[in-house]
């Protein structure tokens, strides 16, 4: 009888070392997966779409993974102004329950919206405005050129059919992650405010040429009369009195000034435009 227990036990035995085996193969397998996606970025856009909606892309951060839209916000289908013109036409568009910010090539972007309404429509749609590390990462890798702007490149000297255009206009204008219209088209509001020309205790330069980075997106130097080559001839814009809303990228005739590391720091949060538009993140 003692020996039928005794061998009962050493089966129960061997099936658990069994299945601690398989689990730590099948939990060590998954760990390499996701350190190959959080080392390559390439790979990571691929194995992580799975992790945004359809209509957002993965990128990689030192702060984490996030997703961004993949086109500048136009209101949803179901929105009462589908190409608003007036703060008014936002506001009926924001009170309408249905409505949400949409990102899908061939719309025009949502304009005439401030920085505090582009936070209350990404928030609809349970995303949020991108901070500006994070719009500044979704934008890498988006060609930048000074000069010889064609259809298929991103609008900031009126080169496109329309201004602005319909989201996507121009196929070269993505950036390494996937991201279109990153440059021009329209400025984007992103999170956050400066206040008498600081952000978050940090005293930011006077207006001119981007000359170099801080090493968190903001111009850490400017030129006010030599663009530098090497930050693709950028600009950067501020106004240092005041609170004042972030808007990056650019809009439709800006040229050379417009970029990945283009800056506007001029007008308030509540301040709406032709020019200004957003996009959402999660």
């Amino acid at each position: 009888m003692g020996t039928t227990i005794d061998l009962k036990k050493k089966r129960l035995v061997g099936r658990k070392e069994i299945i601690v085996i398989v689990a730590a193969v099948v939990l060590t397998t998954a760990g390499i997966k996701a350190s190959d996606n959080f080392f390559s970025p390439g790979e990571a856009k691929r194995e992580s779409s799975g992790f945004c909606p359809d209509e957002m892309v993965y990128i990689t951060s030192s702060g984490g993974g996030f997703c961004i839209d993949q086109f500048e916000a136009s209101p949803g289908g179901e929105c009462p102004n589908p190409d608003p013109l007036s703060q008014a036409d936002t506001r009926a568009n924001l009170d309408y329950r249905g409505c949400l910010p949409a990102s899908r090539a061939g719309t025009l972007p949502w304009r005439f919206i401030s920085q505090d309404q582009a936070a209350v429509a990404c928030a609809k749609a349970g995303k949020r405005l991108p901070t500006n590390e994070e719009w500044y990462a979704a934008a890498l890798g988006t060609p930048d050129k000074k000069a010889d702007w064609s259809a298929d490149d991103c609008q900031v000297n009126g080169n496109w059919t329309a201004q602005p255009g319909q989201a996507g206009s121009g196929k070269d204008c993505a950036s390494a992650a996937g991201a279109y219209d990153m440059i021009g088209n329209v400025w984007e509001w992103v999170e956050g405010a400066v206040n008498d020309g600081s952000y978050e205790g940090k005293k930011l330069p006077a207006s001119g040429f981007v000359d170099s980075t801080d090493g968190e997106s903001f111009p850490g130097l400017t030129n006010q009369n030599a663009p530098n080559p090497d930050y693709h001839e950028d600009y950067f814009w501020i106004k240092e009195s005041g609170l004042r809303g972030i808007a990056r990228g650019g809009y439709w005739s800006n040229k050379s000034d417009a970029g990945t590391y283009s800056m506007y720091i001029v007008t308030p949060p509540s301040f709406v435009g032709s020019g200004m538009g957003f996009r959402c993140a999660k």
